[in-house]
């Protein structure tokens, strides 16, 4: 057998130097070398963990089937939110709209890094402009129109202005709005509301002087129609040609634009003022100076569910904002209480500001966003801080107004504006 074996060895000794003389020694060591499409999977993840998720879904995963196969596992961009959130998300898990609809986690992830690079880099990615002047009292009304390219604000001094905000130059030191009105009311501009916030052709407002007012966004800004509230009208929402407005006498009311200026419908849901109503579907929420919330039903025409408490402290709801997935009330000393949208109990409280010292006023929540991912909230100090919308809320940013005395927020497509105190409005554009 060894005889055998040595006579073997000669010839294939032979045979492998041949073919190692005949074969490139450059392209063995280029075909050794590794590359993106050959790497690991592990390798490749852990490489797309420190990339954006806009690079990750437009440019990377085009480079080959291979990435697009990778990135089309809606696990990894589900790993990815949970990561960067680092709580409990959502929110409120076990809601009836996740069994009937599916995260979308790929365009949850995308939002997430979106508004966190802006607000993290705000004096790089946004327009910061001041607009005084126009009124010359407290701004205390503002809303973003149409996707965020137009706003109107409502103030003390009785008067309403329209601005194009796309059209906004932070060099300009003499912004003007494109509409004003100095006689929209006699008394403080408290609230507005639009038929159509994406699209919106008739804008109202509510006003200490016992009115909530149409007026038509189209036809030069003019007033179609006055409705009669015997009270003076604090908050307003409104869907189509139905405004519904809470007024200083505990009622809530309801008008037609087709049907004159009187109240088609009203009830009592609360013992104080209503602060601040919210619209969601087929349903209004409304909180009140009382401390409690209450829900009714537009298509049953009746009170669903009332005397729900928010607090039992001496803080009073100020702001409120309602979802599918959540809904959120702030209180003047700095809290956020979040609420189960399908039945309306109370889920947990977060601070979003601290005690502040005797002599100091406590940051009272001005105004509330949120989306899928975030939130956004204000503080009448001047404070606006950005949360991811999980449990609990994580602070990702916070920048400052360049006034104090905030009085409302609104965010709409990525433009940001705040109404202060100070006769001015701050906006915060998309570069």
């Amino acid at each position: 057998m060894c005889e055998i074996l040595k006579a073997l060895r000669d010839p294939l000794i032979d045979i492998e130097s041949d073919c190692f003389n005949n074969t490139n020694t450059e392209e063995i060591l280029k075909a050794a070398e590794p590359t993106l499409t050959d790497m690991p999977v592990e390798i490749i993840l852990k490489i797309c963990s420190f990339l954006d998720s806009r690079f990750l879904k437009y440019s990377f995963s085009k480079v080959c089937q291979r990435f697009e196969d990778i990135l089309a596992d809606d696990h990894l961009w589900k790993y990815w939110v949970q990561n960067k959130m680092n709580g409990c998300f959502p929110a409120i898990p076990n809601l009836h709209i996740y069994e009937e609809s599916e995260i979308d986690w790929e365009e949850l992830c995308l939002e997430l890094d979106g508004e966190k690079k802006k607000w993290c880099d705000v004096k790089n990615t946004t327009k910061h402009i001041i607009a005084k002047d126009a009124h010359y009292a407290s701004v205390d009304a503002v809303l973003l129109l149409n996707k965020g390219g137009v706003c109107v604000s409502g103030g003390r001094d009785r008067s309403l202005a329209l601005w194009n905000v796309l059209e906004m130059n932070p060099e300009d030191s003499d912004l003007k709005p494109i509409r004003m009105r100095h006689d929209a009311h006699v008394g403080w501009i408290w609230d507005l509301a639009a038929d159509n916030a994406d699209c919106a052709a008739i804008l109202y407002s509510a006003s200490w002087d016992n009115t909530v007012k149409a007026w038509d966004l189209a036809a030069d800004f003019n007033c179609v129609e006055t409705f009669k509230c015997g009270m003076s009208a604090l908050s307003v929402v409104a869907s189509d040609k139905t405004v519904m407005a809470g007024l200083y006498s505990n009622k809530v009311l309801s008008f037609d634009l087709r049907s004159g200026g009187n109240p088609i419908s009203s009830y009592k849901a609360h013992k104080g003022p209503v602060l601040a109503l919210s619209s969601h579907k087929n349903m209004v929420a409304s909180i009140s100076e009382d401390k409690t919330l209450a829900i009714w039903d537009k298509v049953a025409g009746k009170i669903m569910r009332n005397n729900i408490k928010i607090s039992r402290d001496k803080q009073y709801p100020v702001c409120i904002n309602w979802s599918s997935t959540a809904m959120y009330i702030g209180d003047s000393v700095g809290f956020l209480h979040l609420f189960n949208p399908e039945d309306f109990t109370f889920v947990r409280s977060h601070t979003i500001w601290g005690p502040t010292p005797v002599m100091e006023p406590n940051h009272k929540i001005a105004g509330c966003y949120q989306s899928n991912g975030n939130i956004i909230v204000c503080s009448d100090q001047g404070q606006i801080k950005f949360l991811y919308n999980c449990h609990p809320p994580k602070e990702y940013s916070t920048i400052e107004t360049s006034t104090v005395s905030v009085t409302k927020l609104q965010y709409m497509s990525g433009v940001l504006a705040v109404g202060t105190c100070e006769t001015a409005l701050e906006f915060w554009i998309p570069t």
